[in-house]
């Protein structure tokens, strides 16, 4: 089957192949000729591929605003996200990612707003991927490795108190010292006699 708008050789009207790989000529199905000199889309016209024939498309305008397109565009990247950073799918197909494609989408998904989907993707992938040299197995902190991927700021940590007692609170009323209460004076304190 032919797609009705593929471009036709100019011999014998035959349909023009699209090439399979760059560099290669555009030739007639049937008779095996080239394009004419000049033969060319016209304005608002351009070539695509079909099927695996050279067709002619015409150029469509988007009545809709950036705005309008940003928009979509921030829901298509938050259902990814929402797909990607799933625990059970980054788990099941993350491991069939390489690491580097496995980065890639990482660092986007952080660097769109997306950095704990980011995070488990990544871990998803680290966790399936059985390779050896495999860069993510050793990794401690996913948060850091996302955040420098995405070149964004790591915050620091600090060690915090190491037990409650060395919290020490401080007060901005003045000290008081507490009268010692005996249960006999709580109890008529309440009128609990």
């Amino acid at each position: 089957m032919i797609p009705t708008n593929a471009v036709r050789c100019q011999d014998d009207n035959g349909a023009i192949l699209y090439p399979t790989k760059p560099g290669t000529p555009y030739k007639c199905e049937t008779c095996g000729a080239g394009l004419e000199p000049g033969q060319s889309p016209g304005v608002g016209e351009y070539w695509t591929e079909s099927y695996g024939y050279l067709c002619l498309a015409e150029v469509v305008e988007d009545e809709r605003d950036t705005e309008e397109e940003l928009s979509d565009l921030y829901y298509s990247i938050a259902v990814f996200a929402r797909i990607l950073g799933d625990q059970m799918t980054a788990h099941g197909v993350g491991g069939h990612f390489t690491c580097s494609e496995a980065e890639d989408v990482a660092r986007e998904l952080a660097k769109s707003g997306h950095k704990h989907a980011a995070m488990t993707f990544l871990e998803g992938h680290a966790y399936g991927d059985d390779d050896p040299d495999d860069l993510h197995t050793d990794i401690d902190d996913y948060e850091a490795w996302v955040l420098e991927l995405a070149d964004q700021p790591i915050p620091t940590l600090v060690e915090g108190p190491k037990d409650k007692a060395e919290v020490v609170v401080e007060s901005t009323t003045t000290k008081h010292e507490l009268e010692v209460v005996t249960t006999e004076e709580l109890v008529v304190l309440l009128n609990l006699h």
